[in-house]
């Protein structure tokens, strides 16, 4: 047999040894893997939640727009921002985002003062004048219904997207989709179809449409006119100041007698992802007392029984057994126990985090696309488990190798 069998086959058999071990000290093994099995859980549900919590926050920022966000402003020899209602800066806008191959490109106006109502509810709203690419541009999904579409600008009814408060507060449902409401602007009510909803919501009291440009300019410029605009592109991260500045000036050669402004806008440019830093490093250092706590009582407990332990130990030595034999063996037991109870403690995580409870609460703050179990929190309880158990295991299985036979005999 070569060495490397020689290897796994005494791998295996130290393996079964140390199972056979926990077989027969069930007790003892029992009360010391309880904390692990706790200390386990408790770690992998931190450093789950951790990786949830990261994404409602990222969810939120970049609600603002996706990194890298390039926001592009025009205006004025007298330094007044052209209306956005103008054909001319939107077709230099398009002109320019096609010639820098930019995917997501889209115009961005809000217009104020509306109110929506349907079946005798009503409520007031603002409207928010987007193209189609606003959607991936600021991470916005329709959890009911879909998102806009270039065609929506032909249908003879105005097609927009609603937030969440607007559609439960007319109480629409998912059902109902596409649904018709009435949209106030002045004296001037026009029948809209609701062809979407999103989880998002403002911050104010009122709630939020979505329009296209040419919806809105069909049907509500006239009483309601757009009188300023911004242009977005969500851009590579990688030399996106550099397309900025070269962006402005192309565009400022469309447009005679401009200034045109790019930046790039995205919360990565000020800075905003310490925050998610620092929520990782609150986790980590809470896992970090949590894994302490545990090994300390795993280590207690395992000292303890290697006392009561030696004449087992030097009877193992009287037939043979040698130092690095009993070394790994019961090093092994340490390690096999806690890595049966890292694997409770994962499972008993699992069950907590995709609670139906803590899935709906996330959602309710705004969280659009709940996020999967971490699969590197489970690996991360399996690996720690293990790690702790060869850890506090090497103590003990130093002791019991340096048990002699004589010591057996004293006993």
């Amino acid at each position: 047999m070569n060495l490397v069998g020689r290897f796994f086959t005494g791998f295996a058999a130290a393996l079964l040894e140390a199972w056979q071990e926990l077989r027969i000290h069930r007790l003892r093994v029992l009360l010391s893997l309880i904390g692990v099995t706790v200390a386990v859980a408790s770690l992998t549900t931190a450093v789950a939640g951790s990786a949830m919590a990261q994404q409602l926050m990222t969810e939120q920022l970049e609600r603002n727009g996706r990194p890298a966000l390039i926001s592009t402003y025009a205006y004025s020899q007298r330094n007044e921002q052209i209306p956005s209602s103008s054909t001319q800066v939107t077709e230099a806008f398009a002109k320019t985002a096609e010639r820098f191959n930019v995917e997501y490109a889209s115009m961005a106006s809000r217009s104020f003062g509306f109110q929506v109502s349907s079946q005798g509810t009503s409520l007031d709203a603002d409207v928010l004048v987007v193209d189609p690419d606003y959607a991936p541009i600021h991470r916005i999904f329709a959890q009911h219904g879909r998102w806009l579409e270039s065609e929506d600008a032909q249908n003879l009814a105005p097609a927009v997207v609603v937030d969440r408060t607007v559609y439960q507060g007319l109480g629409l449902d998912q059902g109902s989709l596409p649904a018709s409401i009435q949209m106030r602007s002045g004296s001037q009510i026009v029948s809209v179809t609701v062809v979407g909803a999103t989880s998002t919501r403002d911050g104010g009291l009122g709630g939020q449409l979505w329009m296209l440009p040419e919806t809105y300019g069909h049907w509500f410029a006239a009483s309601a006119p757009l009188t300023d605009a911004s242009y977005e592109m969500w851009v590579p991260i990688d030399g996106s100041e550099e397309l900025a500045m070269n962006f402005a000036s192309q565009m400022s050669a469309e447009l005679p007698g401009y200034s045109v402004e790019s930046l790039r806008s995205d919360y990565l440019s000020w800075g905003d992802d310490q925050s998610l830093k620092q929520l990782a490093l609150v986790a980590g250092g809470i896992a970090g007392v949590i894994l302490l706590l545990g090994s300390l009582s795993l280590l207690n407990v395992a000292m303890v029984t290697m006392k009561q332990r030696i004449r087992e130990v030097g009877i193992r030595r009287s037939f043979g057994a040698t130092t690095g034999r009993v070394f790994f063996s019961v090093m092994m037991e340490s390690v096999v126990a806690t890595a049966v109870a890292g694997g409770l403690g994962v499972l008993l995580s699992i069950a907590v985090v995709t609670n139906p409870k803590v899935t709906n609460l996330l959602l309710g703050s705004g969280i659009d696309q709940m996020p999967g179990f971490p699969v590197g929190a489970a690996l991360a309880g399996i690996g720690v488990s293990i790690a702790v158990g060869a850890l506090t295991g090497a103590l003990p299985a130093l002791v019991a190798a340096r048990v002699r036979i004589v010591d057996a005999i004293r006993v």
